[in-house]
């Protein structure tokens, strides 16, 4: 029997029914996350664990996490840098598995915490810390104090984590094409897709989910993969990865290797680009 959940299968699956190339001519969208205010300070929100936090946008000062919102850590003596200089404070020290801005994800940081509060009492909210130009600088942050909001550079987060996420966003797509279900596999599919196959060249999301309708949805749920994969790259808010395949409907079967891309928007992996060589 074969496994019809795993993502990963889906994806080379997905591929396999296409000897041709598909590849769309776009390029990543912006990533910003809006700018709001406390008073008049600039405050961006920002995820610690399952955690929404409010963060003070600061380039002139090293990252530093209110000690009232991070109750544990060690005391240590540390050095603090700030458009007046740097200080020497005895401060709490706490390890933060994954701090999130937007679609960046900063891993096994241990950062100084210290008594915020007289920031979040002068301009009337709270704030859990000061993000500033170390963490800043990591995720190449613009700050557009006019337009009110902070673009993010390209994430340079590991390809196997990313890898992982895609997994998670896209893990009922597998369902949803075996049992030919053309809207919920829909949302899999980027709506900038272009998909080239001997049968003639599909643009956008309704052409390619119309020929997939017609040529393979036909034979929901009999149909069953296999995928081995071999390398995986990320590429921004893109995901690239190379697999062998092989695939068996009522009437064909299908065996290669090939290449696959993805692109995030959101919290939502969807197809974008693939490449199969069938052997």
């Amino acid at each position: 029997m074969c496994t019809r959940t795993l993502v990963v299968g889906f994806l080379a699956m997905a591929q396999s029914l296409f000897p041709a190339t598909l590849f769309a001519q776009s390029s990543p969208a912006t990533n910003e996350v809006p700018i709001e205010r406390c008073d008049r300070l600039p405050v961006v929100k920002v995820r610690i664990g399952s955690s929404e936090m409010r963060f003070l946008v600061d380039t002139a000062s090293t990252t530093i996490l209110n000690l009232k919102s991070f109750n544990s850590g060690r005391c240590k003596e540390i050095q603090i840098y700030s458009w007046s200089g740097t200080a020497t404070t005895s401060a709490r020290e706490v390890s933060i598995s994954e701090l999130t801005l937007g679609s960046h994800h900063l891993r096994d940081l241990r950062l100084p915490a210290v008594d915020l509060s007289p920031i979040g009492n002068a301009c009337g909210g709270p704030i859990d810390g000061i993000l500033g130009v170390d963490l800043l600088d990591k995720m190449a942050v613009t700050i557009d104090l006019k337009r009110q909001v902070a673009s993010l550079g390209e994430d340079s987060a590991d390809p196997k984590i990313a890898y992982a996420e895609l997994e998670n966003s896209m893990r009922s797509c597998g369902t949803a094409f075996n049992e030919g279900k053309v809207a919920e596999f829909g949302d899999c599919v980027d709506q900038e897709a272009v998909l080239y196959t001997p049968d003639g060249e599909f643009v956008g999301r309704a052409q390619v989910l119309e020929y997939l309708r017609r040529r393979f949805f036909k034979y929901a749920p009999d149909l069953c993969y296999k995928m081995k994969m071999h390398e995986v790259q990320a590429f921004g808010n893109a995901l690239w990865y190379s697999y062998d395949y092989s695939i068996d409907t009522p009437k064909e079967h299908l065996a290669g290797h090939g290449f696959a891309m993805c692109r995030k928007s959101g919290t939502r992996w969807r197809i974008l680009n693939m490449h199969n060589s069938p052997h």
